[in-house]
């Protein structure tokens, strides 16, 4: 229960009587007057406001209403609740009142045990209503200091993937389309070239938000030390050392219970011998060769999962002109309609066999537009990354 028993209670009305007879009613409170609106305004006003106000309508000069209309205009003292005390009972009257602002009519004559026990319940309700407002601006004030520090946590991560730039370098014919759940990701990109070879990997780590981008950073730390530091450029052997790398950073012989991790596809180019390898951690890669397309399942095991110990396949991709190659995260095929049917594998096939001849950036807009029309109104639930490469 709410201490109201210190509330200021300000009585306003024409006849001392009336404002005695009150007095006497709410004793437990501390109780001022004011014989007139004007004299009610500038104590409402004041630098000690009244915690509520017991109004009478019919006053000269001044009357209760305009009193009303005044006090709930006024920033200051909007929040005062105001209850009329009124022989007035006509409809209109009350609707007046309650239209200005007013919390409640009281009638003449006065019955004290009905005063106070509104009154109590006002003060009640208006320190909870306080309070509320309290904890409401402490959590708008929370609410942006997390979202600011996640904002920073995005302009870090941007700036870890590869730029645009840097991926149309490697790539010149290719389109990426990344679309976080949340303000940073738990899917990444990664690409880059060693020896004259091309390499790329498209990463869902667990979770998404915070955690899964947490998951991202530390994946991508690990993938430029696989290949740039320890030169390794075979998929199957940078998914053998992720996978080892993943498990000795979260420290999961210690820790045997937690399957955080990643799946990831990775596929490297090699021109010169005009060699294409491709080993999955649980992802795929499609594949357009000859008009046809083609999938390649990954290893069933995810990358950071101690539980399994496998040797994850490589695999000979045909090397050809124009050859087109896909990499995505699961959160594109698992999107969810209005009525709860995923986008679905069988339609992405579709859509890239029907356009495979159109080039790379018309690709992109068709997938684009096709998710976005399955997805409607519906809230993404995870985060989405695609990547498509022409040879």
């Amino acid at each position: 229960m709410s201490d109201i028993s210190g509330s200021r209670i300000l009585i306003v009305d024409d006849a001392p009587e009336n404002i005695d007879i009150l007095s006497n009613a709410l004793q437990s409170f501390k109780c001022i007057a004011a014989l007139n609106g004007e004299k009610a305004l500038k104590i409402a006003k004041g630098s000690n406001p009244p915690d509520l106000i017991l109004l009478d309508i019919m006053m000269p000069g001044m009357d209760g209403f305009e009193v009303c209309r005044q006090l709930k205009e006024n920033p200051d003292t909007q929040d005062i609740p105001v209850i009329f005390i009124t022989g007035k009972t006509d409809v209109e009257d009350e609707t007046r009142g309650l239209d200005l602002g007013a919390t409640d009519f009281i009638p003449k004559p006065i019955s004290t045990p009905v005063v106070y026990a509104r009154v109590k319940n006002h003060l009640e309700f208006s320190q909870a209503k306080k309070k509320l407002k309290i904890q409401y601006e402490e959590s708008v004030l929370q609410n942006k200091f997390i979202t600011d520090s996640i904002n920073y946590a995005k302009r870090i991560q941007t700036a870890i993937l590869p730029s645009a730039g840097d991926f149309q370098n490697l790539f010149p014919d290719s389109f990426l389309l990344f679309l976080p759940k949340d303000i940073v990701s738990g899917d990444f990109y990664w690409c880059g070239e060693h020896e004259g070879k091309k390499i790329v990997a498209v990463a869902d780590c667990t979770g998404h938000g915070v955690p899964g981008a947490f998951m991202s950073m530390i994946g991508n730390t690990l993938l430029n030390d696989i290949v740039y530091a320890k030169q390794i450029s075979k998929p199957d052997s940078i998914l053998a050392e992720l996978d080892s790398g993943i498990i000795d950073e979260l420290n999961k012989d210690l820790h045997e219970g937690t399957l955080d991790g990643m799946d990831i596809s990775v596929c490297m180019i090699d021109q010169q011998t005009e060699k294409i390898y491709f080993a999955g951690a649980y992802r795929p890669l499609y594949y357009q060769y000859n008009g046809e397309l083609f999938e390649v399942k990954g290893t069933k095991k995810s990358i950071g999962d101690n539980r399994k110990s496998v040797v994850f396949e490589l695999h000979e991709i045909p090397f050809q002109k124009n050859l087109l190659l896909y990499l995505f995260s699961d959160g594109f095929t698992d999107q969810n309609d209005s009525e709860g049917k995923k986008f679905g594998s069988g339609k992405l096939k579709q859509i890239l066999s029907e356009h495979a001849d159109k080039a790379i950036q018309e690709q992109f807009q068709i997938l684009h537009k096709a998710f976005l029309e399955h997805k409607s109104s519906e809230a993404q639930r995870d985060d989405v990354t695609f990547l498509g490469i022409r040879i």
